[in-house]
């Protein structure tokens, strides 16, 4: 039975102590995340049907949470009530009342004694239907990304509302709250640990972690940690982590420095995402991370980019034909110069020239490579008697392989041949 009067004093004293707008900043939900959030709940409800049975499937048929559901009729109650709230998750309207419903889950779950892992396997569980929806539905690998990260961020809300309110009526302490959430948590894919005042990782951590940094990071020093997953922008992590706990500057200032992307181990790319926690002082008392590892969405992104520069090439490349194979023929015959090269001034104005003409024609891998070579020739400069005869011829050979290269590869296309100098 639900205690009406505790609850509504629990909520009012909660949205005092709470505002709503930084919670949703702390879990990524902002004003785009809601409008395309809203766009998904249609979808939610054509789809509710099959959500609904694979979601209660899940619950029926699991060893550990079948007990909990084994009177049909509170079965059909309990789909009837998630029909309209799955959808609801992603509606909105985003206001007082739909954060009270949260913490409402949290005390009827206290009232009713369900574990918390047994709502936290069920919302990995949601998050997995959803997610799976998505991708039969959106093909484009960027759009698809956003859509499972905005179902990442309003599920976390979920269990953020969900879990305070149990852990608040149940009195258990944080440290049984912590191991409670990062236990239930390795039913979902992305990495949750929290760091403490002392820079220590909590001593448990969600299984996934273990996965993205190939190595047990808990009760671990966080600034070691860094180094030894050879992570970059570490020094205005941990400089902001340190400014987090000073608590001298204003807290969703220094949330916003910490760094949103990072790389690891020189080849995974890492999207970090950061919660508070405040003591009964409200002071900051330890710091939520969240980790996935989205290196093959980067990768993904870096192929799409390099695909619509070279069309935009060759797109260049068919409307100035003419003028390319000037500059081709230009090359060619600079060539011949540059391969007896020695002077430095000379070397270093052809070479200029090739990267003024090629930027033009959108050949950036190549203009980059020129570039590279005449700040190679600045550090040689640097010695007495540099070999430069040697550098230029070799520059020269370089440079007309890459273009051989890219004109074979791409003859089909604008029918134009190089041979070699």
């Amino acid at each position: 039975m639900i205690n009406t009067v505790i609850f509504n004093d629990f909520a009012i004293d909660f949205f005092k102590e709470n505002d709503i707008a930084a919670l949703e900043a702390s879990f990524g939900i902002d004003a785009n995340t809601k409008i395309k959030a809203y766009s998904l709940h249609t979808l939610i409800k054509q789809n509710i049907q099959s959500i609904i049975n694979e979601f209660y499937d899940f619950n029926i048929n699991n060893e550990k949470s079948r007990k909990y559901f084994i009177d049909q009729g509170e079965i059909e109650h309990l789909m009837k009530i998630n029909q309209d709230y799955f959808p609801y998750i992603f509606s909105g309207p985003f206001d007082r009342e739909y954060y009270t419903k949260k913490l409402k889950i949290g005390y009827l779950h206290y009232i009713r004694l369900i574990p918390k892992d047994i709502y936290m396997a069920s919302i990995g569980n949601l998050n997995t239907i959803l997610n799976r929806l998505w991708a039969n539905h959106f093909k484009d690998p960027i759009q698809l990304y956003e859509y499972q990260t905005i179902t990442n961020n309003l599920l976390f809300a979920e269990i953020y509302f969900t879990l305070n309110t149990y852990y608040t009526f149940s009195e258990l302490n944080y440290q049984n709250e912590k191991a409670k959430v990062n236990e239930i948590l390795d039913n979902i894919q992305d990495a949750y640990f929290i760091i403490n005042k002392n820079l220590v990782i909590s001593d448990i951590v969600s299984k996934s972690c273990y996965f993205i940094f190939d190595q047990n990071i808990a009760s671990k020093k966080i600034e070691n940690i860094c180094k030894q997953i050879q992570m970059n922008k570490s020094e205005i992590f941990i400089l902001s982590i340190k400014q987090f706990f000073d608590n001298i500057l204003e807290i969703n200032t220094v949330l916003q420095t910490l760094p949103k992307v990072v790389e690891i181990f020189g080849k995974k790319s890492i999207k970090l995402s950061y919660s508070s926690i405040f003591d009964k002082d409200k002071n900051p008392d330890k710091i939520i991370v969240c980790a996935s590892d989205i290196s093959e969405h980067i990768k993904e992104q870096k192929r799409m980019e390099e695909d619509y520069q070279r069309k935009n090439c060759l797109i260049y490349i068919l409307e100035n034909k003419s003028e390319f194979n000037r500059i081709l023929n230009d090359i060619s015959n600079k060539n011949s110069i540059l391969l007896d090269c020695e002077n430095s001034d000379q070397g270093k104005l052809i070479l200029h020239e090739y990267k003024n003409w090629l930027s033009k024609f959108h050949l950036t891998h190549i203009s980059t490579l020129i570039n590279n070579l005449e700040l190679e020739i600045i550090e040689k400069e640097k010695f007495t008697n540099p070999c430069l005869k040697e550098f230029f011829s070799l520059a020269s050979f370089i440079i007309s392989n890459e273009l051989i290269k890219f004109l074979d590869e791409n003859f089909e296309i604008i029918g134009i041949r190089k041979k070699n100098d």
